[in-house]
Parts: C-alpha cells; structure tokens; sequence
C-alpha cells in the first residue's frame, strides 16, 4: 500500500510537472513577436491613381528577370511564415487561383511587383498562399488642391514633390531638416540598389515629411485639409495593419513580409513600432548582405 502511495505521488508530480512545461512553452510562444519585414517597392508598372506617378519598367527582360531573382534570394532570408501584398482583399480569391497555377508552373507572372516578388518568394518559401493586405481610403487630393488654390498655397502642393521647394516656409523647413547626403547602400541602378535605396531610413523620413511638413500645412483657421488628407492616408495603413493582424497565426508565425509601395512603409513602421505582438525589422541590411 506504502508502495503505492509513492507511486501515485511521483506521478501526480511528473504530471503537474508535464503540465508547468507546456504552460510554459505556450506562454513564450505566444508572448513572442511576430518579426515583421516591410519591403518597400515601386510600382513595376507604374501607376495612374498615385499623385506622383510612375513609369513602367518592364520586367520580361532577361537582366530584370535576373535582378528580381537575386532580390528575391535576399528576401527568402526572412524566412517568412507568410508574404503579404498590397492588393485589396476583394483580390483575394483570384490571388488563390493564380498563385496555385504558378507553384504548378502554369501560370505567366504578370510585370506587377505582386507577381514578380510576392508570388516569386512565396513559392520559393514553399508557403501555400499569398496574401492581400491593402485596405480602400479615402484621399481626397482634389479637395486639397482646391483649397490650396483657393488661398494661395498651390506653391506648397508644387514643392512637396520637388527636390528645391520655392515658398519661404518651404525653404526655411528645408534649411533645418536637410541632412548631409548619404552614400547610396549599394552602387547602381540594378533593382536591389533600388530597393536599397527605397528602404532606407532617409527615404522613410522624406516620405513623412511629405505629409507631415508639407502637405500638413494646407489649410488656415478651422480648416485642416492638408493635415486631413494626411490622416486618411494614416487610416489607410492602419486598416493595413489589421489585415495583417486578422491573418497572422499567434500559435505558429514568427516572422511575416508586406510588400508594399514605398509610400507606405514610414506610416506603417510608425503604427507598428509600439505593437505588442509585431516588431518591425530593419530591411536594410538583408538587402546589402553580400
């Protein structure tokens, strides 16, 4: 009987024992955050919808087909759980169909950034699906416009995307922000140097200071259109967070991509660099890896 009781005993305590581990396992692992990589990119086949728009550089070509494998490789380093991209959710179930022909090998990748990088690292995660994160907003530029007009600040429209602004304020915000050049991350102008130099730390902070310095100042008295206009773009990318939320595994994910327009990216490092379950890597030095 005394036998017994000591049996029992030794293992009740392997049990709560068994039980204190996984506890334990489960708990580092869903306090764990999830790494996330923000990849930066311009749009392949430039754009009509973006203020500033973009031309089209076509990918087909055996060089680019050459330099988006060698970004690809560098980005396959992420080891990425999965790859995001920005196409609206609505997208979503052409995504599936096309992503699946394409891991069979029966599907022409189109000159989109989504199809050459996007589904191209994905496959070669070996992940099973592609995922659409984008979010609709609302960014009423010619409301903004009008006003500037309007009041005499079309000079401010005009200068947020030139290199040398040509109103006073302008000059003077220039004068205290600008920073002394820094030498490019990589040499060239092949497509890695390009996105190298697109996910800087310097284009992050040209790209806020878009919205922050220049178009903010838009507006007078009670109207604020330009800090509005700004604040919708802000709404956009935290939508585009809560895509990312709503899609990632808290049990199983330790790191995620988002492939995204260059735009983006300095809204949602600033969301996401106080989340408690996401941290923000630094891309840079995946890029430049030699």
């Amino acid at each position: 009987m005394t036998t017994f009781r000591y049996l029992r005993r030794a293992l009740l305590a392997l049990s709560l024992l068994g039980s204190s581990f996984a506890a334990t396992a489960q708990t580092a692992l869903a306090t764990g955050k999830i790494k996330v990589y923000i990849i930066g990119t311009f749009h392949f086949s430039g754009s009509t919808s973006d203020v500033k728009k973009g031309s089209k550089t076509d990918m087909s070509t055996p060089e680019k087909q050459r330099e988006v494998e060698a970004l690809v490789s560098k980005l396959q380093e992420t080891q990425a759980d999965k790859v995001f991209v920005e196409w609206p959710q609505e997208r979503q179930h052409a995504v599936d169909s096309t992503y699946a022909l394409y891991r069979q090998n029966k599907f022409t990748l189109g000159n989109n950034e989504v199809y050459q990088v996007g589904y191209r690292l994905a496959k070669k995660l070996n992940r099973p699906r592609v995922y659409c994160a984008d979010a609709d907003g609302v960014f009423d530029y010619e409301t903004t416009q009008a006003y500037a007009k309007a009041h005499g600040q079309e000079q401010i429209l005009k200068d947020t995307f030139e290199d040398i602004p040509q109103d006073s304020t302008g000059r003077l915000l220039e004068a205290r922000t600008k920073t002394a050049a820094t030498k490019d991350p990589l040499p060239g102008n092949s497509l890695l140097a390009q996105f190298a130099r697109l996910n800087t730390p310097a284009a992050d902070r040209a790209n806020m200071d878009i919205y922050l310095l220049n178009l903010a100042r838009v507006g007078g008295g009670p109207n604020y259109a330009g800090a509005d206009l700004a604040g919708e773009f802000f709404k956009r990318n935290v939508r585009i967070c809560t895509n990312l939320l709503r899609a990632v595994d808290l049990q199983q994910d330790k790191s995620i991509v988002l492939i995204i327009g260059q735009g983006h990216v300095a809204f949602l490092k600033s969301i996401l660099q106080y989340n408690s379950l996401f941290e923000v890597q630094d891309v840079l030095p995946l890029l430049t890896a030699k």
